[in-house]
C-alpha cells in the first residue's frame, strides 16, 4: 500500500474557491434582459449555480406561476 501522507500536503495547497454570491437579494425586483416588454419580477428564492450561472426563482404579479432564470439574463429594476 502507498503512503497516503504524501498526498495530504498537495490537497491542502489547493484551497477551494469561495462560493459565488448572488447579485440580487431575496425580495428584490428584476427584469429579464433582452425582452421587448419590460415585465417586473420579484425574486422569491435564491438557487445554486446550474453550470450557466447562479439561478433565481422569480414571479410576476400578473402570473400564477414562478419561473427560474439565470443571473446573466436578469437586470435590476425598481418597483413603480
Amino acid at each position: 500500500m502507498g503512503d497516503k501522507s504524501r498526498d495530504a500536503p498537495a490537497r491542502a495547497a489547493r484551497p477551494n474557491p469561495p462560493p459565488a454570491k448572488h447579485k440580487f437579494a431575496l425580495g428584490s425586483f428584476v427584469t429579464q434582459v433582452g425582452k421587448t416588454e419590460q415585465v417586473l419580477f420579484k425574486v422569491t428564492r435564491l438557487l445554486p449555480d446550474s453550470g450557466a450561472g447562479l439561478q433565481y426563482r422569480i414571479k410576476c404579479e400578473r402570473e400564477d406561476f414562478e419561473r427560474i432564470a439565470v443571473e446573466p439574463l436578469l437586470s435590476p429594476a425598481r418597483r413603480p
